[in-house]
């Protein structure tokens, strides 16, 4: 069977369905870099401080913290330096392995996503304001069943 039978085969929703869910995230990204600004720093920042507070006893290697991400970061170094600057995370050269550097989230770093958080959660309440609970258990149901196919 050619590629191009298989093409007129695709179930006309599934295009429009893509369409829809990238606007969509693309517009929650947006509106959630927009609050960032507001702190100086960028949402894969922001995202990096939260995978370090989940954890702020203990440092995480650059490739533990990169595999939490939610999107390919190529540039983990340089985020981690920004946020090193800004001095909301330390980082040590690790013993075992002097060219890797273990990062933590300092008094700074966790002080400034306390503050952020509500803020965060108020515009997510905002942007999901249209459905019901109910209607949101369902979107969720089906995003995750989408999300488990390793394509």
């Amino acid at each position: 069977m050619s590629r191009d039978s298989d093409i007129n085969k695709t179930n006309p929703f599934v295009g429009q369905t893509f369409s829809t869910l990238l606007s969509c995230q693309q517009k929650l990204s947006y509106n959630i870099s927009q609050e960032m600004k507001a702190f100086g720093i960028t949402r894969q920042q922001y995202e990096v401080l939260t995978i370090l507070n989940s954890n702020p006893e203990k440092a995480m290697n650059l490739n533990k913290v990169k595999s939490y991400l939610r999107e390919n970061v190529p540039d983990i170094s340089r985020i981690v330096q920004r946020l090193v600057e800004k001095r909301l995370i330390n980082r040590s050269r690790q013993a075992d392995d002097k060219r890797n550097s273990a990062i933590s989230i300092n008094h700074e770093g966790i002080s400034l996503i306390r503050q952020i958080e509500p803020i965060i959660m108020k515009k997510m309440d905002d942007f999901f304001a249209v459905l019901s609970s109910e209607e949101l258990v369902e979107l969720s149901r089906i995003i995750s069943k989408v999300n488990q196919n390793n394509d």
